[in-house]
């Protein structure tokens, strides 16, 4: 956890690092087009190009900030009244590459009550999710995590 500024204000930032035995431009792929995303994380519909609006199924939406094909991502994470900010940034890493992912929140009293776990515990889901995927393994039912220790 670190904090930071986003457009004038204090931010709070979690940061996960994944490497997965795949190329970027694989790992781009599965990233980016709905219905892979779909197969490790949330159905998602919209426009997913820069500039377009997007909305996962049940969760969050928002805006496509900042694409560079096979190397970053960055789009608004808006949730209820809540918004704030992921950014995916893909290097080689070999033998295959590697996903930063910082996920950059305003102070608030979600944070104030569970801290790095109000936006890591979700993500460390997300980024097992694709693991498994590109690993070609079934994906794991959602009570899965919840019932096991």
């Amino acid at each position: 956890m670190a904090s930071g500024h986003r457009h004038g204000e204090q931010t709070l930032n979690v940061t996960l690092t994944r490497t997965f035995p795949v190329s970027r431009q694989r790992l781009w792929k599965v990233l980016t087009t709905p219905d892979r995303i779909a197969q490790w994380f949330l159905p998602v519909r919209g426009a997913l190009t820069l500039g377009g609006r997007y909305q996962l199924e049940g969760n969050a939406g928002g805006d496509i900030v900042s694409c560079e094909p096979s190397a970053r991502l960055g789009l608004t994470w808006e949730f209820g009244d809540d918004v704030s900010w992921v950014e995916l940034v893909l290097d080689d890493y070999l033998p295959g590459s590697r996903l930063t992912l910082t996920h950059a929140s305003r102070p608030s009293s979600h944070w104030s009550e569970y801290g790095p776990g109000a936006l890591g515990v979700g993500w460390e889901l997300a980024l097992l999710g694709l693991s498994r995927h590109l690993a070609g393994e079934e994906r794991l039912d959602e009570d899965a995590f919840s019932a096991s220790p």
